[in-house]
């Protein structure tokens, strides 16, 4: 009876059986072990997801045309009657210096001190505004060729410069054997049928496999460097870009912004 006494002892009082020891952690630790199993599911799914999304951009552009129009239709100028209080003009680029857009100042400031008054000039929009300030080149119409024409009072040419003297008026004069030349040692995949939404002015896969290569080169690894430009962000180079290199980084990503804009704002 004593026996008995004591098993119905170790009863709870509201008549169920108290926990037997050790059943109560093997339960802990089998939730703790299906939590860890959910994280890790949950983490896989959203680098699949990621990459996904990131292949599926790179190949449609859908939201950098999305997001980056709408911004880049907030870069623009209006031509006013008098001088500009904020006017910023380009500087070290050899396009800008060989036509004189870099001298334009000090030709203003001569011009004014004899006796010349500014009619008309541009005023950037306050988005332009912050956009240069920063350090970007201006998305404009560039001119293909620049000069000066003098004719007399009846219209007949005195004297008459263009520069460059040769160049191409369309893309269909450019020969195919030029066209293709280029393309094969620039940027093979800028006329791809197979990707007709992807962006022009960005190579992602190439751009990243040339970041990847210069942080190797930070780390002493003997790799060779890869190229990531495109043609859109060669032009900006050689045009504006200071002595038209690339001295780094922070430059290669200042040639990138313009044509990222301009091109995908007026595809969309």
């Amino acid at each position: 009876m004593g026996a008995v006494w004591r098993s119905d002892r170790s009863r709870a009082g509201n008549g169920k059986r108290a926990p037997v020891p050790g059943k109560a952690g093997k339960k802990t630790s089998s939730g703790r072990r299906l939590a860890r199993r959910m994280g890790w599911l949950l983490v896989v799914s959203l680098l699949a997801g990621g990459g996904y999304a990131a292949w599926h951009e790179m190949h449609s552009s859908k939201l950098q045309a999305l997001w980056l129009s709408r911004y880049a239709d907030n870069l623009d100028y209006q031509l006013k009657p008098g001088a500009s209080p904020s006017i910023l003009f380009p500087e070290a680029g050899p396009f800008d210096r060989r036509l004189g857009y870099a001298q334009l100042p000090g030709f203003l400031e001569r011009l004014t001190a004899s006796g010349f008054a500014i009619e008309q000039q541009v005023r950037f929009s306050p988005a332009l505004q912050r956009y240069v300030s920063r350090g970007f080149f201006v998305p404009y119409p560039e001119k293909f060729q620049a000069g000066l024409s003098i004719d007399d009072c009846r219209g007949e040419p005195l004297y008459a410069n263009r520069y460059p003297h040769q160049y191409y008026e369309t893309f269909d004069d450019v020969p195919p054997v030029v066209a293709m030349s280029l393309l094969f040692i620039e940027d093979r995949g800028l006329l791809d049928a197979g990707r007709p939404r992807a962006n022009p002015a960005v190579d992602w896969p190439r751009f990243t496999r040339a970041a990847i290569t210069q942080v190797e080169r930070q780390l002493g690894l003997p790799v060779q460097a890869a190229g990531g430009s495109t043609l859109a962000t060669q032009v900006e180079k050689y045009r504006h870009s200071p002595e038209g290199r690339t001295g780094s980084a922070e430059e290669k990503l200042r040639q990138m912004v313009p044509p990222v804009c301009g091109l995908i704002a007026g595809a969309s």
